[in-house]
């Protein structure tokens, strides 16, 4: 919500928050209170013709009769806030406050000042004791809920949104945001809940079905996602948003023919839409169908014109294909329309690096990383080339580490992490940190085989054994792990002999 925006429009059409009315409560007109009271109504008619400033200085005139009526301190403020003269607003306010502890306008007004300055602690103070004093009071129940929301109190978020369904009745957008917040917390039973109460109110809604999809995504259960998104496809058939929703709880499914018709269809609405041409052209990729992808960016180049974007696409396309030389050529190009883009410097300085061409390809790598100080990707890679290479190993392990803070639950990261570390000679970190990559990328023979070598150094020959053993297990055709298992085997049997 915009804090300032609603403050400037209560001020402008004259918001007096219940007292800027001559049967407001004042002392009695009797005796000396009679010039404040005057002074009070001058001011008042003043301020209703916009003429602020002497409106001020009545009311200023009628505190010198009356210093003690928290009231008009208050309209002091409300006028200085007008003025804009913020500060003074608050010390008036404040002044009213330490009268009378309660006052309802001065905690509005303060309530609305501080937020509209961004401290929201102190506004969320005001307004919790306004609630207190007006349990039933819906703008201050939803503007908590709201500052609740902005700070990340979310439980309390979702116990305002519960008092106004009990004060104003249930509502569509009221169990959306219950819906909305359970999901944030991971409580997806009760967020699929409040928000198919919201689609009962509101059957149509286009919002609630995409926000029902995304929570069943979220909760592994795609079936009833996918049921949600063809619907609000049907209510809505031109939101090319819902398209790419239905694509990838498709393709999430293995229903590639579903996912293409997806893309395909929003790619009819907008022929240059380059996040659908993104997804249609993994989709082809993942199933090996290189030839359509290839077709499709072809076209693409001849109707968005040449995008880095897309050169980056056929580069991988190409790379995937077993194609490095052409996927070279398509990286160069894509950088050579946009030297300053750093996904670009990424691919082209993997692309030689694949090609053996070290030298220019750590130059890539680290105009990438000066082009984008937190790219992970490059830190990983230019870090684990030279733990590979034996060069500059604590800088290589800095900027691995780099990486792992950026993205701490990358398994490729933490084995390059051990890696390094062993490089290091620093064994026993070293297999803590592949230890817990194994457990993250399960299906990499590098990262086994990797383990194997640490264990192997430390003399933990049999772990060293199931390390190499689950290698080969993934990737039968790794030679020089064959050859480091046959030296294992080698050394046992000659132990065994040994012995006896």
């Amino acid at each position: 919500m915009a804090w300032k925006a609603c403050v400037n429009a209560a001020v402008g059409v004259g918001l007096c928050l219940g007292v800027g009315c001559a049967s407001a409560p004042m002392r009695s007109p009797q005796g000396e209170r009679r010039p404040s009271y005057g002074l009070y109504m001058r001011g008042l008619m003043l301020e209703r013709s916009t003429q602020l400033a002497d409106a001020l200085d009545a009311y200023q005139q009628a505190l010198e009769h009356d210093q003690d009526s928290p009231f008009l301190h208050v309209r002091v403020g409300a006028t200085q806030v007008k003025l804009g003269k913020t500060q003074q607003a608050l010390k008036s306010f404040q002044r009213a406050l330490s009268l009378e502890p309660s006052q309802p306008d001065a905690l509005r007004w303060m309530a609305m000042l501080h937020t509209s300055q961004g401290q929201i602690d102190e506004a969320i103070r005001m307004y919790e004791r306004l609630s207190q004093q007006e349990p039933a009071d819906r703008f201050v129940l939803s503007t908590l809920a709201d500052l609740y929301v902005l700070q990340g109190r979310l439980d309390e978020a979702i116990r305002m949104y519960e008092r106004l369904i009990e004060v104003e009745g249930p509502s569509q957008q009221l169990y959306f945001n219950l819906g909305v917040l359970y999901g944030r917390l991971g409580q997806f039973p009760q967020a699929i809940e409040h928000l198919s109460r919201a689609l009962e109110l509101v059957p149509d809604s286009v919002e609630v079905r995409v926000a029902l999809g995304l929570t069943y995504e979220l909760a592994d259960q795609p079936v009833q996602a996918a049921a949600h998104y063809e619907e609000a496809i049907r209510l809505d058939p031109l939101n090319t948003r819902l398209y790419h929703h239905a694509a990838r709880v498709a393709a999430n499914q293995d229903d590639m023919p579903k996912a293409v018709r997806h893309y395909q269809t929003l790619l009819d609405i907008d022929p240059q839409d380059l996040e659908a041409v993104v997804g249609l052209v993994r989709l082809w990729m993942a199933q090996g169908d290189y030839g359509e992808a290839q077709h499709l960016l072809a076209a693409k180049l001849g109707v968005m014109g040449e995008r880095p974007e897309l050169y980056l696409l056929v580069g991988l396309v190409y790379r995937e294909a077993d194609a490095p030389l052409e996927a070279l050529r398509a990286f160069e190009r894509a950088l050579a329309l946009k030297d300053d883009a750093p996904q670009a410097h990424f691919y082209l300085g993997a692309q030689l690096e694949r090609l053996h061409l070290e030298d220019e390809a750590r130059g890539h790598l680290r105009r990438t990383i000066e082009l984008d100080p937190n790219h992970a990707d490059a830190l990983n890679y230019l870090g684990y080339m030279d733990a590979e290479d034996g060069v500059d190993l604590r800088e290589a392990k800095a900027l691995i580490e780099r990486a792992v803070a950026l993205d701490p639950d990358n398994g490729a990261y933490l084995d390059s992490l051990g890696w390094v570390l062993y490089r290091l000679g620093q064994v026993e970190d070293a297999i803590r940190h592949l230890e817990q990559a194994v457990g993250l990328v399960a299906d990499d023979p590098t990262v086994f085989d990797h383990l194997g070598q640490a264990y192997f150094t430390l003399g933990d020959l049999k772990r060293a054994q199931r390390a190499w053993q689950k290698a080969l297990e993934l990737d039968p055709g790794l030679q020089d792990v064959t050859r480091r298992l046959e030296q294992l085997m080698n050394r046992q049997a000659h132990d065994a002999t040994s012995r006896h």
